[in-house]
């Protein structure tokens, strides 16, 4: 269960904004004390699910007082599954609106049927976010049992 995560945008606050409306969310500021222009977005979920969104000239450095300032990377090596309360036409909509690169994709290995869907959005095009509507869920949730995934990819041993 991941509850928070943390990622970089070049306008927080409008990247905060577009969240909230696809988790039916609220944004709040984060922590003002360590990072001025930082935001919560706070589902409301039972799980307490959250997005940190930073300045992208912010990083995080395992040192007492661990914001600091940076140059901000053009990418990042990052990405989450996100189950959202929008669906598919909200999120094609926000999408269009934001000029993000978004596009609906069948996950899974080639030749064989999907795994699961979802949209792919390029927040800012630079971080990607896969979202999938509540609805569409269930493909994913069913997928990554081990009982289907140890007959279509046997675990690997470590060597002893």
């Amino acid at each position: 269960m991941i509850h928070h995560i943390s990622i970089p945008a070049r306008d927080p606050d409008h990247v905060a904004a577009v969240f909230a409306e696809l988790m039916a969310g609220r944004v709040y500021p984060f922590p003002p004390f360590f990072c001025r222009g930082a935001h919560q977005v706070v589902s409301g979920d039972a799980h307490g699910t959250v997005i940190e969104v930073y300045p992208e000239d912010y990083w995080l450095e395992p040192v007492e007082g661990y914001f600091r300032k940076a140059s901000p990377a053009p990418y990042h090596p990052f990405h989450i599954l996100l189950s959202v309360p929008a669906d598919c036409a909200d999120i094609e909509r926000i999408a269009q609106r934001e000029g993000w690169k978004t596009e609906f994709v069948a996950v899974g290995t080639p030749g064989a049927p999907p795994a699961f869907h979802c949209y792919r959005m390029w927040v800012e095009d630079r971080v990607l976010f896969e979202l999938m509507p509540q609805s569409m869920a269930h493909e994913y949730e069913e997928y990554m049992q081990y009982e289907r995934l140890d007959v279509a990819r046997p675990r690997e041993v470590a060597a002893a």
